[in-house]
């Protein structure tokens, strides 16, 4: 049986036939009593054990947490590709011996537009640069590439290279990618004096073992240099006094997922607007609408609190050996002060958002010594804690499942019969339900129940906890066709609708609460002998 986050079962129908007769295969019909499944059910059935917590009397609540936004690395920042072509043109007439430099030591330097951002350091996360040689030389060149401000435990970027002879008007031509993960770059330039700024050398020789030549007219050397992809794991500099508006946006909310229609009333709601930041750059945030969206229902409820268009600023974090300590903005919001247990209650499925984040607003106070990880970036959750205790009308759940029939010869035998479901409820709701059969197209062929069933609630006592379990007898009837139909079915759409006892008091659901379930097969089917 699968286990998901909804309370159901599903069916594994297997018929086991060893009569065996040496006559002329006769056959007759006949009748079985046989279990097919049988289960104990709880809470974590409708609701995964890792968001429950038990409370000091054994009740539970759902400790959730939900990410509403997170800042990327490219909002503050992004690094385009940059393409370096450079032509070194060679004199005519040059007598040139072997090993003798024709280009030395040539520093180039390339400087970035990050969007305000003045960049000092940055470690590449993943990234590449394409170097391309195109020699018009009449013999082979041997050249020495490095990127003197790109080291790798400690080691600067570097790489040898041997470039063919051109033949007549056909140049030598070497290109080559290599990777920049790892690498760490000082973006000040030559001299240690300028932001965004990466240099190159380039030395280049005519190959000591070859022989003496002379240079004709119009030889050059042409050099291609390309960085691409570059993503840094790490930044470190000045990001920028700047201002980005965000959203409207939607982001998914996961807890509800399942439920398709119905109300619940809770008792209490505890949130928490958690703003968390591990960038070492203050920050003012505005939050203009956060709402609570029910794409089922088509309802959506903003949230009113202070925290809505009121300025939040946001500490810049600290850093010490490559750990970032990030600093924290909480914002209570709880049933005095805001409107979130309407908002929770409307069941959503996704939240909405706008926000406006301001960086640096008091400028450079750092001294450029802002940083930021790729992996560890600027977000905003909302943390909640909520009771188990509420009220449930036609609350209705609905995943889709798996169905396995066993398809052998003897299974397909069955002509008609029942299915009986016995259900020991010992939660304080009762529960309606339907099977819905699937084609491959997943749509609805047929339903399992031709009738409308529930299963009792359990019975409490004064103080709502339930004493005892009840149990439930429900009758599946199964006729030809419809056995016919179960065997070529994969996938079934399960709703389970929930109403709880003593109304409109709230209920607590208990960490002991379970529903003993059993399937059993009361069928007819065809015998017959080989």
């Amino acid at each position: 049986m699968k286990k998901t986050n909804l309370l159901f079962f599903t069916f594994s129908i297997v018929v086991f036939f060893s009569c065996r007769k040496e006559m002329g295969k006769p056959s007759w019909d006949t009748h079985i009593l046989a279990p097919l499944v049988s289960a104990s059910l709880n809470i974590n059935n409708l609701i995964p054990d890792s968001l429950l917590q038990a409370n000091a009397d054994s009740s539970l609540k759902i400790v959730y947490q939900n990410d509403i936004y997170k800042l990327s690395m490219d909002t503050l920042f992004n690094i385009p590709d940059t393409a370096l072509n450079n032509t070194y043109p060679i004199p005519s007439g040059w007598n040139l011996n072997p090993g003798q430099l024709i280009v030395s030591n040539n520093l180039q330097e390339t400087t970035y537009q990050l969007q305000g951002a003045q960049l000092r350091t940055i470690i590449i996360k993943s990234g590449f640069v394409k170097y391309t040689i195109k020699s018009l030389i009449h013999g082979v060149t041997d050249f020495v590439y490095s990127i003197p401000c790109a080291k790798l435990n400690g080691v600067p970027f570097s790489i040898n290279i041997k470039v063919p002879a051109a033949v007549g008007s056909t140049p030598g031509i070497f290109s080559q990618i290599y990777d920049l993960s790892g690498y760490n770059f000082d973006m000040t330039g030559i001299n240690q004096n300028k932001i965004n700024t990466l240099f190159t050398s380039l030395s280049a020789s005519l190959d000591a073992a070859g022989q003496p030549i002379v240079t004709g007219p119009s030889e050059n050397l042409v050099i291609e240099n390309t960085f691409y992809d570059l993503i840094p794991y790490y930044a470190k500099g000045y990001f920028g006094q700047n201002t980005f508006d965000i959203g409207p946006s939607i982001t998914n909310f996961s807890l509800f997922d399942r439920i398709i229609d119905g109300t619940v009333q809770l008792e209490d709601v505890n949130f928490n607007l958690n703003i968390e930041n591990p960038i070492g750059m203050d920050s003012r945030l505005f939050i203009t609408n956060l709402s609570s969206i029910n794409t089922n229902s088509g309802n959506t409820i903003d949230l009113s609190n202070s925290v809505i268009g009121s300025p939040i600023n946001i500490n810049r974090a600290t850093e010490s050996n490559g750990i970032a300590y990030p600093t924290y903005a909480n914002f209570p919001l709880n049933t005095s002060n805001s409107n979130i247990k309407p908002m929770i209650e409307n069941l959503p499925n996704k939240f909405g958002y706008t926000m406006q984040i301001v960086t640096n607003p008091m400028g450079n106070i750092s001294g450029s010594n802002d940083f930021v990880y790729s992996d560890k970036l600027l977000k905003a959750s909302l943390d909640m804690e909520i009771p188990l205790s509420f009220v449930a009308n036609n609350l209705t759940l609905a995943d889709t499942l798996n169905l396995t029939v066993s398809n052998n010869n003897e299974s397909q035998n069955v002509i008609s019969g029942n299915i009986i479901l016995f259900a020991d409820n010992g939660f304080p709701f009762n529960a309606s339900m339907q099977f819905y059969l699937l084609n491959d197209a997943n749509a609805v062929v047929d339903s399992l129940f031709d009738y409308a069933n529930t299963i009792v609630e359990a019975p409490i006592n004064s103080s709502l906890r339930v004493i005892d379990k009840k149990l439930t007898k429900i009758v599946i009837p199964l006729s030809e066709n419809k056995m016919a139909l179960l065997y070529n079915t994969k996938k079934v759409r399960l709703k389970v609708k929930f109403n709880t006892s003593a109304k409109p008091q709230y209920i607590k659901i208990y960490s002991d609460y379970s529903m003993d379930v059993k399937l059993v097969g009361d069928l007819n089917y065809t015998v017959q002998m080989q």
